[in-house]
């Protein structure tokens, strides 16, 4: 027997209007509770477009870098810049890439601001802010504020905010596990072996007893030169001009990796720390920076 429209629909059967009643209100009631929900969340400031909105105005909120000078100083204020970024077929010279902080997006719902949980990548700098933005700090405990950093000298970056508890760029060797123990989202290999990754880590938690070595967090300046290392060691070092960022610890160079990934913020390249050297010794573009107090740079950007 053929089945009719009239024997598949037997809602009319099943239901009574009362039953049809209590759902329909049962519906209704749902509606109104999710509507109440999303007000409240709105109004404590808890929607994720709003912490979406609120992390995008913290990062990128304007910062005023150090006043041009010749030389860096501690204190200053600065951008952390590749002199070269090597693309196939892609012209960077008008992209001003530079170290920054990226957070991810697991983590956008429980803070909106700069803290450990967040990475740092190469990104393009159209403006210095808060997350493209250092202060160059003192290696030690002593307070060195406006005196001139030099070559081989040890120091550190701390990011512009917070304030009351400082946060410090570090790196770390591997664990006696061979595992690294700062967890990044990406990782970028040499020669089949995973590179040194950056992390942040708050004052507090840095130091004898804490989550990492005070040494971790130290850095110092080489000449790009290797001819000239030996006579510069301990001269003033200029802003502005190619360098190599050693970092103390595993005396590796802090390097910029030809990997784009992809961010809350947009394309950027991977960073990390690790030694890219050619037949002759010399480091390629991966390991030469510039330290920019925010005036034009002299730097001659070409491959090396």
């Amino acid at each position: 027997m053929p089945c009719t429209p009239a024997l598949l629909d037997t809602s009319s059967n099943r239901f009574s209007p009362s039953v049809r009643i209590g759902n329909w209100y049962e519906d209704s009631c749902l509606e109104e509770h999710k509507q109440n929900v999303f007000k409240r969340q709105r109004d404590r400031g808890e929607l994720l477009v709003e912490k979406a909105r609120a992390l995008f105005d913290n990062f990128h909120k304007e910062v005023v870098l150090n006043a041009p000078k010749k030389h860096l100083s501690f204190g200053a204020v600065v951008q952390i810049m590749p002199i070269y970024v090597n693309l196939c077929d892609v012209d960077t010279s008008d992209m001003n890439p530079a170290l920054s902080v990226i957070i991810n997006e697991q983590v956008v719902r429980s803070s909106q601001s700069i803290n450990e949980e967040c990475e740092l990548t190469v990104a393009p700098s159209d403006r210095s802010c808060v997350r493209n933005s250092f202060r160059i700090v003192s290696g030690d405990s002593t307070d060195r504020t406006n005196e001139v950093l030099k070559y081989g000298q040890h120091f550190r970056f701390e990011c512009v905010e917070p304030v009351d508890d400082p946060i410090w760029l570090y790196s770390a060797p591997k664990q006696c596990n061979l595992l690294h123990p700062i967890r990044t989202t990406f990782d970028s290999h040499k020669q089949g072996e995973v590179n040194y990754p950056l992390g942040l880590v708050h004052r507090s938690n840095c130091g004898i007893g804490r989550n990492v070595p005070t040494a971790h967090s130290n850095w110092f300046c080489i000449h790009v030169d290797p001819n000239k290392r030996f006579e510069s060691e301990g001269k003033e070092m200029p802003s502005n001009s190619p360098i190599v960022i050693v970092h103390a610890a595993t005396n590796r160079n802090l390097a910029v990796e030809n990997v784009v990934i992809q961010t809350l913020f947009g394309p950027e390249f991977l960073v990390s720390v690790q030694n890219y050297r050619n037949i002759y010794r010399r480091e390629t573009w991966k390991n030469v920076w510039m330290i920019s107090n925010g005036h034009q740079t002299n730097a001659k950007r070409v491959p090396h």
